[in-house]
């Protein structure tokens, strides 16, 4: 697990316990516990509708659970009115004022909260470094880009210094370049701030790029929570791993079994070491997960472990995928990195095989 910093002293780790809300007859999330560390950077990452931004609603105070506790610090908040709670939310479409300058916005909230003038302009002046918009004080908002007007709605929800700050999937709106950089934006104020951040989003590339810990949900439940390298190369179950990135999935038979490893026998009669989460047993069948990264093409041999033809090769600037069709039907996808050449060696159609390194298999619950 990823280890979190301890150094600030704002507080801001969160609980929720047996967490249920219902609208109507729909269960949007279904008895969540969830521990938030505090000032870690959380994601809440799944697909539409999953119930993460119901989670982080409730957080919020926007809304109320059906069941359960919503902690912070130790402290039950679950009945508190929005403004009652040391928590502020930066959402998607930013929710600016535009008839305010830069600076106005971002004194917004210091002002409603009654603090003198001295102290507002000195806290906006620390807000405009923190969030390299130094000189733009003075400027209406609707003369920023939407990168800029992102870091002007984090700059005036940071204002108050929260203890925890809710982030509603604030990229969505930006470009594929645009975003990346926001990423790393999001990240270093997170580290320089020490606040406990918590974003929701389902784009699972920007979960593993900034997250501290992910909880991967799906229809109103948590499959699983851990630092992106235990999401990624240790998921817990086949949605997660299907879920998180690309995959390849083959049934297999379990040879042997010794301490947390196991060997297992593929379709075309090869036996590979693998990992598993839970008991298996051997004669057992279970399925297997292979990253496509983990995997390497090549002219078959004796010592190849898949075979199979070449039914698409896609080009991708950095790495290659080849789509292979394997002997018994299944579609397996190996990633290579590029050469400098600019030929991968192989054409559509061609017979190859596939190897594999050790460890790179785990036996997945269903």
């Amino acid at each position: 697990m990823t280890e979190t910093r301890t150094t600030a002293a704002h507080g801001g780790a969160i609980g929720m316990h047996g967490i249920k809300k219902w609208f109507g007859n729909f269960q949007a999330v279904d008895d969540v516990t969830l521990d938030i560390r505090s000032n870690e950077f959380f994601t809440l990452l799944g697909p539409s509708g999953c119930g993460k931004t119901t989670l982080l609603r409730m957080i919020a105070g926007f809304e109320l659970p059906t069941e359960g506790q919503v902690l912070l610090d130790g402290v039950d908040i679950s009945s508190l009115l929005p403004n009652q709670r040391p928590v502020n939310t930066v959402f998607q479409n930013y929710a600016l004022f535009p008839h305010l300058t830069v600076a106005e916005n971002i004194g917004f909230g210091l002002k409603m909260l009654g603090k003198p003038r001295s102290e507002i302009d000195s806290v906006v002046k620390d807000m405009l470094k923190l969030v390299h918009l130094e000189g733009r004080g003075g400027n209406p908002v609707t003369q920023l880009s939407g990168g800029q007007q992102q870091r002007v709605a984090l700059a005036r929800a940071l204002a108050p210094r929260p203890k925890v700050l809710l982030l509603d999937e604030p990229l969505s709106a930006l470009d594929l370049k645009l975003r990346k950089s926001m990423q790393m934006e999001l990240k270093r104020l997170q580290t320089e701030t020490g606040i406990t951040f918590v974003f929701v989003t389902h784009d699972q590339e920007e979960a593993l790029t900034m997250s501290d810990r992910i909880a991967v949900m799906s229809t109103g439940t948590v499959r699983q929570v851990g630092s992106p390298w235990d999401i990624y190369d240790r998921p817990a179950e086949r949605f997660v791993a299907d879920f998180i990135g690309e995959t390849n999935f083959l049934e297999a038979e379990v040879v042997a079994v010794s301490g947390d490893r196991a060997r297992v026998r593929l379709s075309s009669g090869a036996e590979i070491p693998a990992t598993f989460p839970a008991d298996v047993t051997p004669g057992g069948k279970v399925t297997v997960v292979i990253r496509p990264e983990h995997a390497q093409v090549g002219t078959p041999s004796p010592a190849s472990v898949l075979r199979g033809i070449i039914r698409e090769i896609v080009y991708l600037g950095t790495d290659t995928h080849f789509h292979i069709r394997l002997e018994d039907g299944t579609t397996f996808t190996v990633r290579q990195q590029n050469a400098r050449s600019g030929s991968c060696g192989f054409s559509k159609d061609d017979a190859v095989g596939i190897s594999l390194s050790d460890d790179v298999a785990q036996i997945l619950r269903d």
